[in-house]
């Protein structure tokens, strides 16, 4: 037993030291199979969402590869023959006075200031002239001189002519000689053409005393108009010469901060304007000039003046284009008894007329100008055709075809790179807004050829 005992018990020994290495090894084994599943997992999940994404995103870029361009398009119809042009203009009086001075002097009195209304003929101030004074009353003096030279002249005529008479009367009876008859004739001859020569004296001396007269009435500064005073150039004091010239004149203001008083010498005295009858002066561009009549209605809007209409007419046109602008001057009359409007304003003219066959009104974004001419990209069974045009009046935003497109065509309202001949495409109803032959052709305030402005493209 002991024997057996003591043999029994080293090799249970060795048994248990052998499996403390099997259980280690199997342990890390183990763990080497968790961590590499767990770097599996992770890397799967990491990587399964981004492959998806990037199969979903070459899927769209592949369909949109495919797919047809989209265009916005409108149909296009023919234009109203009721047109109208918004055209701007300055508000003038169709009556206006610029008053200078007709004679030098000193301003000795000032009855008017800015804004009094005055009558045709009242007195608006006075000028002294004492040299003026002095020649008329010289001119006075001489003229009655004159009136008693001939005096003198009428009596010597008299006297001579009652010698004459008792000196024929004795030569007729043979008292006195021939000789005698014949001297006393040519003293009354004498008399006579002296007479007449005073008379002619004393008439040059009466039409140098008109002249000064006449000019020594200037002195009063009168209205030649009814109207108001919108510009007074002269205080009492000042030095004015009869210089100027008949234009109106920027006075340059007054160091005390008041309306303009000083540098009259030789400048407008006083601006006598009518604010009752008004003019507006509107340039109107070529396209537009064969429609204006003269008594065409025109109505007249101002800002100042929100929700105001005024009606006018045209009165006359100067019926020819200027060649710098190419537009004709029209001049339109308008009468406000109200006063409510004042020269110098800005308004804008609404003109309407009907115009025989004005074409088809589209975007201005649909007009590619290339150097093979313009063109327009229509839509016909989702194709694209680009279309030779001729184009009429020029709105800027908007354009008027007058050849090239038919009624109901549907056009390319704001076409890319992508629209040219030939290409396929699918469209889509243009906003309301980008829709230039729905909008409003008068949109902006006015119109002309000069002033519109189209797209350009190297090649279709």
């Amino acid at each position: 037993m002991s024997a057996n005992g003591a043999t029994g018990t080293p090799v249970v020994e060795d048994r248990r030291h052998g499996a403390q290495p099997q259980r280690k090894h199997g342990r890390w084994m183990l763990w080497t199979l968790v961590a590499i599943a767990v770097l599996g997992l992770a890397l799967l999940v990491g990587w399964l969402p981004h492959h998806k994404r990037n199969k979903a995103v070459n899927a769209k870029a592949r369909q949109q590869q495919n797919a047809l361009p989209i265009v916005e398009v409108q149909a296009v119809h023919n234009a109203s023959l009721e047109q109208e042009v918004t055209l701007p203009g300055t508000v003038t009086p169709l009556r206006a006075a610029h008053i200078y001075a007709r004679v030098p002097g000193y301003l000795k009195a000032r009855y008017v200031d800015l804004g009094d209304t005055v009558r045709k003929g009242q007195l608006l101030g006075i000028i002294s002239a004492p040299e003026l004074d002095s020649s008329v009353a010289q001119q006075a003096a001489l003229v009655q001189q004159s009136k008693d030279s001939v005096s003198t002249a009428q009596s010597t005529l008299r006297l001579q002519q009652a010698t004459y008479t008792r000196v024929h009367t004795l030569v007729l009876h043979g008292i006195l000689s021939k000789q005698e008859d014949d001297a006393t004739l040519a003293a009354v001859e004498s008399a006579q053409s002296n007479l007449q020569a005073m008379e002619n004296a004393e008439k040059g001396s009466e039409a140098a005393l008109a002249r000064e007269q006449s000019l020594a009435d200037f002195e009063q500064i009168r209205s030649p108009i009814n109207g108001t005073i919108t510009a007074r150039n002269v205080e009492v004091g000042n030095l004015v010469a009869a210089s100027g010239a008949a234009q109106g004149l920027a006075a340059a203001p007054a160091s005390t901060g008041g309306p303009p008083t000083g540098g009259a010498q030789g400048g407008e005295l006083f601006d006598v304007v009518d604010l009752g009858s008004l003019e507006v002066f509107v340039s109107v561009p070529e396209q537009d000039a064969p429609f204006v009549q003269t008594g065409q209605p025109v109505g007249l809007t101002f800002s100042e003046l929100p929700g105001q209409t005024f009606k006018g007419k045209v009165v006359r046109s100067s019926d020819s284009l200027s060649q710098q602008t190419r537009t004709l001057l029209a001049e339109i009359q308008i009468t406000d008894t109200l006063h409510r409007l004042r020269p110098g304003m800005f308004a804008s003219a609404q003109m309407h007329y009907k115009a025989p066959g004005p074409g088809i009104l589209i975007s201005g974004d649909s007009l590619l100008t290339t150097a093979r001419g313009q063109f327009v990209p229509l839509v016909q069974n989702n194709v694209i055709q680009m279309r030779p045009v001729h184009v009429g009046r020029d709105l800027g935003t908007q354009v008027y075809i007058t050849a090239g497109l038919q009624d109901g065509d549907v056009v390319v309202v704001n076409p890319n790179d992508l629209v040219k001949q030939g290409a396929r495409v699918t469209t889509r109803t243009a906003p309301a807004g980008q829709q230039g032959g729905s909008a409003d052709p008068t949109a902006g305030g006015k119109s002309g050829g000069q002033d519109g402005q189209t797209r350009s493209r190297g090649n279709n």
